[in-house]
């Protein structure tokens, strides 16, 4: 037979147990991945920011850490990117970034790369990715220019919105010009 003492401890053990498994299945639910296109492209934007502005050589995961934790959802509780996405955008627009500029470039009236805020540049960079290297059927570059517009609000003022929108629509009727 237990003493009143006896129960209250076992009542309480069992009451932290079972507050420990609250937790941790909390906790859980609340981080979650970057799977989405959008948060995924806000992330490989930060990434590729960092990689670029540290004081210091980044490689790719502390830039995706940074991210992730003090850059684009410091409160939401992201633990990790869940998507191939972002990896073929990262690499790819890494591996071609010379390429990349050198299409931005005609683009520029009255601008050089080097005037372009970084952030700016990056957005760009990105959307030429895609609308140049990505499959239609994966991204259309209607898309991809939407999305560019998206991440330029998202990280930067309306000038920089404006002129990035500027940009992509010049690309936009370029290209489809090319496709008719």
């Amino acid at each position: 037979m237990f003493t009143l003492c006896q129960l209250r401890l076992k009542l309480q053990n069992q009451t932290q147990v079972l507050l420990k498994k609250l937790l941790k299945q909390l906790v859980k639910l609340l981080s979650k991945k970057v799977v989405k296109r959008r948060e995924v492209r806000q992330v490989v934007v930060q990434t590729l920011y960092q990689m670029i502005s540290a004081h210091k050589d980044l490689d790719i995961n502390e830039a995706v850490a940074y991210a992730l934790e003090a850059g684009v959802f410091p409160e939401e509780g992201y633990e990790g990117i869940d998507n191939e996405y972002f990896y073929e955008l990262i690499e790819g627009v890494r591996s071609k970034e010379t390429e990349i500029d050198k299409l931005i470039e005609p683009y520029l009236t009255g601008w050089s790369l080097d005037r372009i805020a970084r952030i700016d540049l990056i957005i760009l960079r990105v959307a030429f990715y895609e609308i140049f290297f990505v499959s239609k059927e994966e991204v259309p570059n209607n898309v991809a220019a939407d999305e560019a517009i998206e991440l330029s609000k998202f990280f930067s003022d309306d000038k920089s919105r404006q002129f990035v929108s500027g940009v992509v629509a010049k690309v936009l009727d370029d290209t489809k010009a090319d496709n008719e």
